[in-house]
């Protein structure tokens, strides 16, 4: 829509600067149809132009809302160690404050 605005002020000042000896009717004829094939297509993108708009500002509020989300500085994790406990591939107490898990890789 500013495309268009800014397309009809500038056609504006174009003929305003012009002659009236220059301007004829072809000239004005070929403006017209110019600014009704833009309008034209305006409109045929309008409802697409305004999804998309729709959808990136739920993404640029998902987006803020993640951010948001931090864990606290204080949080404390769980994890389950049971199955490892009973495969016994636990080394020191279950009832350790800590639990460092290790991962390997044999590929």
């Amino acid at each position: 829509m500013k495309t268009l605005a800014s397309l009809v002020f500038a056609s504006s000042l174009l003929l305003g600067c012009q002659n009236d000896s220059k301007l004829d009717s072809k000239s004005s004829g070929d403006l017209e149809a110019r600014v009704k094939k833009l309008e034209e297509t305006n409109a045929k993108y309008a409802e697409a132009l305004d999804f998309l708009q729709q959808i990136y500002g739920q993404q640029k509020q998902q987006q803020q809302a993640e951010e948001r989300e931090e864990p606290a500085p204080d949080a404390t994790f769980a994890v389950d160690i049971a199955p490892d406990l009973a495969g016994g591939q636990v080394e020191g107490p279950a009832t350790a404050c800590v639990t460092l898990v290790e991962a390997w890789d044999f590929a």
